[in-house]
């Protein structure tokens, strides 16, 4: 049995092993990976904003509640943005690859960088009403 303040640490090292298996076992998709993990890092550091409203995790060191941020949080984000962004194509067997300029600007993709902006425009309004933060993201996203 884990005690109770390391559970968050077990987890979120949990999520490197998956990782740590497609990189072994697809070699075409570790770029990729490597890629969405270091971009999905700093949302590691988005912890303030839930620490304690929606939750205190027993975090290495008391950092969470001490802090608001903890090693787990960026540990986590690195293992879970690799594998959520190669998943599928490792077993589907396809490589991710670059979009032709001229299908990038076929009409049917206008609405896209709008698609991926809207969450990050949305929150920070949504963040400022008197809800939990968690609400706030769940509603953005």
């Amino acid at each position: 049995m884990i005690p109770d303040r390391y559970v968050w640490s077990v987890w979120s090292l949990a999520f490197l092993v998956p990782w740590a298996l497609l990189f072994a076992l697809f070699p075409e998709q570790r770029r990729a990976m490597l890629w969405a993990s270091l971009f999905t890092v700093p949302f590691g550091l988005t912890e303030p904003i839930f620490v304690p409203s929606y939750w205190s995790p027993p975090s290495l060191l008391d950092l969470a509640r001490k802090t608001g941020f903890d090693i787990e949080s960026l540990v986590f984000s690195f293992g879970i943005g690799g594998v959520a962004a190669v998943l599928y194509n490792a077993f589907t067997r396809r490589r991710l690859g670059v979009m032709p300029a001229h299908d990038r600007e076929a009409n049917r993709h206008r609405l896209h960088r709008w698609a991926l902006a809207a969450p990050f425009l949305v929150f920070v309004p949504l963040y400022l009403l008197p809800w939990n933060p968690i609400d706030a993201a769940v509603l953005a996203l």
